[in-house]
């Protein structure tokens, strides 16, 4: 197997670094497997592009830049369609630069391969899950949503099988070149996040086999923003709606793509709902609370 691995950064040079030091030391040898990284630099400030080449001098990493603007769904496709142009790969690795690799990494996309094309008689989408450094549980990985209404959701933890999901985080997912030659890359319209979402559950809608690796393979704090509300809140109307909109905020266009593509039924009320908590939170998170009862 030859495999692309697709990483996209905008400053973070020492998380990149050592992303990039366990994915180079995740064991490797005997199982017929090589790999190419493809990484793009959105525009980092921190001297990533000259620190990475410095550091990984014999490695085989192709570095890309971008405009400061692409975000992480732009920065992973300018990486994979540079990758998909050069050709020759059975398949892509979508991997985060906060990432920290277990050594398991190729053994469990190995065995995952093997699986699908045993099963299913196809490649597929291989989700690998990650834990919070505290070892506090899973932190990213494939879920399936328990309501179409609401897209209530829940996440599978690894128990050595794999087992199927309709969705997942692109954190450390191996995404089959069969799967590509139907599906592309991501969605250009979306803006920072969302892509993988709807990456995943499209193809799995379209048939194909997307599961959970058998173990963890890596190491990613959760670091998204959570918050009751209190925040929100207390902002103004104006950075209230600009929040909204934000690509680093609630980021409701992404929300929105999300709903118009793979749940369109929900499209009208979700819109409804985002203007309603940035016009009035208080309400907003009241009902909220009432609901979660």
């Amino acid at each position: 197997m030859k495999i692309a691995v697709l990483i996209t950064v905008f400053n973070r040079i020492e998380k990149t670094l050592i992303c990039l030091d366990s994915l180079y030391k995740a064991e490797i040898d005997g199982l017929g497997m090589t790999f190419k990284v493809f990484l793009t630099d959105d525009g980092s400030t921190d001297g990533t592009t000259d620190k990475i080449r410095e550091t990984f001098l014999k490695e085989d990493i192709e570095i890309l830049s971008g405009n400061g603007q692409l975000f992480w769904n732009g920065g992973m496709n300018n990486s994979w369609r540079k990758a998909i142009a050069e050709g020759g790969f059975d398949g892509f690795l979508w991997l985060n630069n906060d990432t920290l690799l277990l050594p398991n990494l190729w053994k469990e996309l190995k065995a995952a391969d093997e699986y699908s094309k045993r099963h299913f008689g196809k490649g597929g989408i291989y989700v690998g899950s990650t834990y919070n450094k505290a070892r506090t549980g899973l932190s990213y990985g494939g879920f399936n949503f328990i309501s179409k209404w609401t897209l209530k959701d829940k996440f599978l933890i690894p128990n050595n099988a794999f087992e199927n999901c309709q969705a997942a985080h692109g954190n450390v997912t191996y995404v089959s070149q069969n799967v590509v030659e139907t599906e592309g890359v991501f969605c250009d319209q979306y803006i920072h996040s969302g892509g993988d979402h709807d990456y995943t559950y499209l193809a799995h809608k379209h048939g194909y086999p997307v599961f959970i690796l058998r173990d963890y393979v890596g190491v990613c704090e959760n670091d998204h923003y959570k918050t009751s509300g209190d925040r929100f809140r207390e902002m103004s109307l104006r950075d209230r709606i600009k929040f909204l909109k934000s690509p680093l905020g609630y980021n409701l266009n992404n929300t929105l793509l999300f709903q118009k593509r793979c749940f369109p039924y929900r499209y009208i009320p979700v819109l409804i709902a985002g203007y309603f908590r940035a016009l009035m939170p208080g309400a907003y998170y009241g009902v909220l609370k009432y609901l979660k009862k």
